[in-house]
């Protein structure tokens, strides 16, 4: 009897240790990194010709989160061995830069025009926008770490001298924008006084459509930023093809400053479209007027993929509300304008919670029931909608 009790005591035990080993093992105890180390790379002192590279490789010891953590890390630089952060109350920012690309391994291949782009930033704030030398100057260099899953432990590296790094006046790359915006006197826009958003088409970089009212004789341009900052797209001779032009009745019109207003003669409800397109180092744009033809689709209409009178909205006069034909069934409401050459459902929305609800570049939508008999009501000018 005294060998089983013995017995029974060491079991016991063993499983009590596995026990305390599987819940290490499982529930790992999350720690605060205290160090965090970037390597200084072999060929740290040769010159780094930022236009003549693809990139600068570093590499890095992960931080210690008392387990084996997903670690997110990101690059700073400055022009200074000691990084300071910006400060509100002394009214002073920080004197580096942080790079927007992300890293998920300790091995680090940095893209160098984002590098020299960011060069070029941190030495015109502070050099009073004087040209970069033509030799190569000191940079110094750190990363910033957490965990990918929450932010948790964030922690920065130590930093390290690149001694002899070459930049140049790098020109930002080109891309399509993701976002555009509407300006000017016409419904929506306030008297200048509101940047409209516009809606863009799913899964179509550079395309979006917005429906708007337009008085008559008002005037309006466009910009991928809801700012006056340079960039914002006038009249020109080709921006609004012919058709268009003479549906809005479109032409130029001086904005007093130099430049050229779009202008728009006819008054009433318009799609409007801004295509954008790559050419080169250029962006070229197109901007379209199109009939405000709103639609029911799915089982609520009858049927799919068709588009006809039986199915279109009863457009309003002056600023009112856009009104469905009654549902001829009870179903998940799918509401779309349906643009030349592409698919309705990159043009879609729905009514929820009594506002428009656009499907932008998400998946589908949240389902919305409707019954056979009712309307759908829309008011494109403040974003309400309602079913009765």
């Amino acid at each position: 009897m005294k060998k089983l009790n013995i017995f029974m005591l060491l079991l016991a035990g063993s499983l009590l240790w596995t026990g305390c080993s599987d819940d290490r093992d499982d529930n790992p105890v999350f720690q605060e990194p205290t160090e965090f180390n970037l390597n200084t790379p072999e060929q740290a002192s040769n010159v780094y010709d930022l236009q003549n590279i693809s990139s600068i490789d570093l590499t890095c010891t992960q931080p210690d989160y008392g387990y084996a953590a997903g670690t997110t890390y990101k690059v700073q630089l400055s022009l200074e061995s000691t990084f300071k952060d910006a400060d509100e109350v002394a009214g002073t920012t920080a004197n580096y830069a942080t790079l927007s690309s992300t890293y998920q391994r300790p091995e680090l291949n940095v893209d160098a025009v984002e590098f020299a782009m960011a060069l070029l930033d941190l030495w015109k704030a502070s050099h009073d926008n004087a040209e970069l030398p033509e030799t190569p100057m000191p940079v110094y260099v750190r990363l910033r770490a957490a965990l990918s899953n929450n932010g948790m432990g964030q922690i920065s590296s130590n930093s390290i001298e690149l001694p002899k790094v070459l930049g140049y006046n790098v020109e930002p790359p080109v891309s399509l924008p993701g976002q555009m915006f509407l300006v000017g006197d016409f419904a929506s826009g306030s008297s200048w006084g509101k940047w409209v958003e516009m809606i863009p088409v799913t899964d179509t970089p550079g395309k979006f459509w917005s429906v708007q009212y337009f008085g008559g004789n008002n005037v309006m341009k466009f910009n991928a930023q809801p700012t006056w900052d340079g960039n914002q797209v006038a009249y020109s001779e080709g921006l609004v093809p012919a058709e268009s032009a003479s549906f809005a009745g479109v032409s130029g019109v001086d904005d007093g400053s130099g430049g050229m207003n779009i202008g728009v003669k006819n008054a009433g409800w318009y799609i409007l479209v801004v295509t954008t397109a790559l050419e080169g180092k250029n962006l070229n744009y197109t901007l379209e007027f199109l009939s405000p033809d709103i639609y029911v689709t799915g089982d609520v209409s009858g049927g799919w993929d068709t588009f006809d009178e039986a199915r279109k909205f009863t457009v309003s006069s002056g600023e009112g509300e856009f009104v469905s034909p009654a549902f001829v069934a009870s179903g998940n409401l799918r509401l779309c304008v349906k643009l030349p050459s592409t698919d309705w459902w990159r043009t879609e929305f729905i009514i929820m919670n009594n506002k428009i609800e656009y499907r932008k570049n998400g998946g589908d939508q949240e389902a919305v029931s409707v019954s056979a008999g009712q309307k759908a009501y829309l008011n494109f000018l403040d974003g309400s909608g309602r079913i009765k």
